[in-house]
């Protein structure tokens, strides 16, 4: 028996105020009630997001006559049917006034929407696939999406997972195309920048040429980049056959155009690893509720890991980049106090609540999976490939988490993998040693140990000192005033009893404002401690703040002097020959 095909019609008849209209037609219903659920996040970005917020004017009809409903629950719908004609016509529209990857734009120059945050779904019909038809407000808007095409404005969606990962850009934009190893790619912007497409084919190209050597191939027919030029947006996301970017419109020069590439990178790496590779509690999407795993530190650290990697092993940036851009992640990382308190596998799981959802005290109690996540990355490759005498790579892992877990990953098979691929490269049983490295620096909080795995790679971590005084505070300048917008746990700022919205007014006795806070109290370095004014909740308060010579403000990685031949061949293996799969 053929799935129930359902058949959604989206219009934009006024884009100007940004209501998308959608028209749901269900052929052949013959049960009482049909439950529809809007999802409440969408693949990709860990936060519920509430999409049903945008949704306005639902409506339900049988043979043009209106049906019963109600609201159950904050995405739910319930339409009861008393007749028995087969069809069933649901309408809503959705407010689309937000720029970005994860939500819906609608204006007088193009719509864009991500299937997740406009699609509804019934939980009780898993086996369902889907029509859409796109109608433009003007017959000179373009469509673009991943999805198959099955007349002149209608797409085709297998099941609802494939609909919620198909994002659509209509409107005006530009198009271009490119082949690359035989399969064809399209590169569709929309608004007006400093992009030049000569430049950013080339070097997409190479992109794509380096990844799919690590997985001996690409894994689609044909694969649509989509990017927004915004004012000063950043950000992408996955897709199976596709990506969603956005990019401020005049970043296209300097280190931001290698920022850019950078992304790029990341969103197709994701290709593989989060779409094709992924944890296991993230094969069967919930699209109801948070949906949790410890793993999303491989997802996404490991991932940003590569979108350096790549980089430098395309030839896009030089090795001198490569460590001056190690150097920064590993500064932001050491000077995150939240390194010592959150593991890894905590701050995935708790993405739901944390990460995306930054508050004062964030960098004090947690650290984030993309960052910490792809330091842990690199040195888990560097580890396994002294553990296996440079026999395995991380490249070699995913390409086995791929052959081995088609229905997912779990904390221990990730373990058992690399722990196999060692000891089938070597001989070796290195068991205990990767045993250490996860419950060190995944299930546990310790410092990482950058030396140990970078001298043999003939690099060191060089810690430059900072220059100025540490006093562990932060302010934010309002209406004059320095107004605390963070204290770092453990520093002279938090022993003196600061917190975050206190007001400083004075030091030692003499006014200052926010903007010259920092300056000011370098005159008092010679001092051990300086008196603050403040005012809390109104209140004017003193008190005696300790002034510490600064901490490192930057780590640097940097060759060794005189690197020993058999350091320079691992440094070369690692970051310039290319990748084979398996």
């Amino acid at each position: 028996m053929d799935k129930p095909v359902w058949h959604y019609r989206v219009s934009m008849p006024n884009p100007q105020n940004h209501l998308f209209t959608v028209e749901l037609e269900i052929q052949n219903w013959t049960q009482d009630i049909l439950t529809l659920e809007l999802p409440v996040w969408t693949p990709g970005s860990y936060l519920v997001r509430e999409y049903a917020k945008h949704l306005e004017s639902f409506a339900a009809y049988s043979s043009d006559r209106a049906l019963e409903w109600a609201k159950t629950a904050k995405n739910r719908w319930v339409i009861h049917r008393h007749d028995q004609d087969g069809s069933i016509k649901i309408s809503y529209q959705i407010y689309a006034n937000d720029l970005s990857v994860r939500t819906n734009h609608l204006d007088h120059s193009h719509g864009y929407f991500n299937g997740a945050a406009m699609f509804m779904y019934s939980p009780d019909l898993a086996e369902c696939s889907y029509e859409i038809e796109i109608v433009p407000p003007d017959p000179s808007w373009q469509i673009a999406t991943a999805l198959p095409q099955i007349s002149d404005r209608t797409f085709w969606a297998k099941d609802f997972d494939t609909l919620a990962d198909s994002p659509f850009e209509i409107g005006i934009h530009q198009r271009h195309e490119f082949e690359v190893l035989g399969k064809p790619h399209t590169w569709v912007i929309w608004g007006q920048g400093n992009l030049e497409v000569e430049r950013l084919i080339p070097d997409t190209t190479k992109i794509i040429q380096t990844t799919a050597q690590i997985f001996g191939g690409l894994p689609y027919d044909r694969y649509l980049f989509i990017l927004h030029l915004s004012a000063n947006s950043y950000g992408g996301l996955e897709h199976c056959n596709c990506c969603s970017l956005i990019f401020p419109r005049l970043g296209f020069r300097g280190d931001s155009y290698l920022k850019f590439l950078h992304l790029v990178a990341h969103e197709f790496f994701h290709l593989w690893n989060v779409k094709r590779l992924r944890p296991q509690e993230l094969v069967k999407i919930d699209y109801n509720r948070e949906n949790y795993t410890e793993q999303l530190w491989f997802a996404e650290g490991v991932t940003s890991y590569y979108d350096q990697l790549l980089l430098v092993r395309s030839g896009l940036v030089d090795q001198t980049y490569f460590l001056y851009k190690l150097g920064e992640t590993i500064t932001k990382l050491q000077l995150t106090p939240g390194r010592q308190v959150q593991s890894l596998a905590e701050s995935s799981f708790d993405t739901w609540i944390k990460l995306y959802r930054p508050e004062p005290n964030s960098a004090n109690s947690q650290i984030s999976y993309y960052l910490k996540g792809e330091l842990v990355s690199l040195l888990l490759d560097l580890h396994i490939r002294i553990c296996s005498n440079h026999q395995v790579s991380l490249d070699q892992i995913l390409v086995a988490l791929a052959q081995n877990c088609p229905d997912g990953y779990s904390h221990w098979q990730l373990q058992s993998q690399i722990q196999a691929q060692v000891r089938l490269a070597s001989d070796a049983d290195m068991d205990q040693d990767i045993w250490e490295f996860w419950q060190s620096y995944i299930s546990g909080t310790e410092e990482l140990d950058y030396d140990r795995y970078l001298n043999e790679f003939g690099l060191e971590l060089v810690n430059q000192p900072g220059e100025g005084l540490f006093t562990g505070l932060s302010l934010t300048s309002t209406n004059g005033f320095g107004v605390v917008k963070y204290v770092a746990r453990d520093s002279p700022a938090e022993r003196a009893g600061l917190n975050i919205g206190d007001e400083i007014l004075a030091i030692a006795g003499i006014r200052v404002t926010g903007d010259q806070f920092n300056e000011r109290l370098k005159l008092y370095g010679e001092q051990k401690t300086v008196e603050l004014s403040f005012f809390r909740q109104e209140v004017l308060s003193h008190t005696q703040l300790e002034l510490l010579a600064s901490q490192s403000d930057r780590y640097l990685v940097q060759v060794v002097r005189n690197p020993t031949p058999q350091q320079a061949a691992h440094l070369e293996k690692w970051l310039q020959e290319p990748a084979v799969a398996m």
